[in-house]
């Protein structure tokens, strides 16, 4: 078994956990907390919450999953089309596994007070939605609209996701009235920071290399992921000839970057800063 067959096999078993981990974090997060709140949680899951709770005003009682499941079908075939098929395969497991978890896990209250349900729920959702973006797939739904604006407008995803969030609310207000957005909008915006928080991968950094062996790091760095500018200086102290090597990365991918160079070249000298990515053509490549 080669050692790429071998980190492949492991990308694959992370995944699959990650998208079961995430499945069944959502469900619990609704089943034992946000439904004793009356707190809808954030995306396409708080639409279905949503429309499942003014189902019950008419006396429909509508199955929470399965207004997952459909809702999901027409963003898929969109993903499909633009991510490709490897993309929507976890993403679909996520979505699958959500569905199953939220049919088998049983609706149990475990504590009373509306604020700690909302908090708690949101938070392990938002865990599991941005595990999930960190290994490169999402969790469906409005999630996959989501990471397509990340990824063609360098925004965080939580900035998009409030953006569905505020008509999620707007609806809630015209069916029920404002007294159930309060702990929805709190839980919503712990959902988008924790998701933020974990999801290292939209993050990018400038990672400033100074070397004596660049002859050695620019053959290793044409196999990393994304380019590279070298550029010649000299030492204002020492008069020596130092080469800067000047990388930009998500920060996900810094930790591989950092071995490598340090590797080839072990005196090496590295700075690095969070940017952003206004213009020019850059690609964030998946773990």
């Amino acid at each position: 078994m080669t050692k790429r067959y071998e980190a492949r096999l492991r990308r694959m078993v992370r995944k699959l956990a990650i998208a079961l981990l995430y499945g069944i974090l959502s469900a619990i997060g609704v089943n034992f907390f946000l439904t004793h709140a009356n707190s809808y949680s954030s995306g396409l899951l708080g639409i279905s919450q949503l429309i499942q709770a003014i189902g019950l005003t008419m006396g429909l009682h509508l199955n929470l999953g399965l207004l997952v499941f459909i809702f999901n079908v027409p963003l898929f075939i969109f993903a499909w089309r633009v991510f490709g098929l490897s993309y929507i395969f976890y993403s679909g497991l996520a979505v699958i596994f959500n569905v199953i978890a939220l049919a088998l896990i049983p609706v149990v209250k475990l504590v009373s007070d509306p604020l700690t349900n909302t908090l708690v729920g949101a938070a392990l959702i938002g865990l599991g939605i941005g595990l999930c973006f960190n290994n490169g797939f999402t969790t469906g739904g409005i999630d996959i609209v989501v990471t397509y604006c990340q990824r063609k407008f360098h925004k965080n995803v939580g900035f998009f996701a409030n953006v569905v969030n505020g008509v999620i609310l707007l609806a809630t207000v015209i069916a029920f009235g404002p007294s159930r957005i309060v702990y929805s909008l709190i839980g919503m915006l712990l959902t988008n920071w924790l998701m933020d928080y974990v999801f290292v991968s939209q993050t990018d950094v400038s990672v400033t290399i100074f070397t004596k062996q660049a002859d050695k790091l620019i053959p290793a760095l044409k196999t990393f992921a994304h380019g590279a500018t070298v550029m010649h200086g000299i030492g204002a102290y020492t008069g020596d000839e130092t080469d800067v090597i000047i990388v930009i990365t998500p920060r996900s991918q810094l930790v591989g970057l950092r071995k490598m160079v340090k590797t080839i070249d072990p005196r090496v000298f590295l700075s690095i800063q969070r940017t952003s990515v206004e213009l020019g053509i850059y690609r964030r490549h998946s773990l």
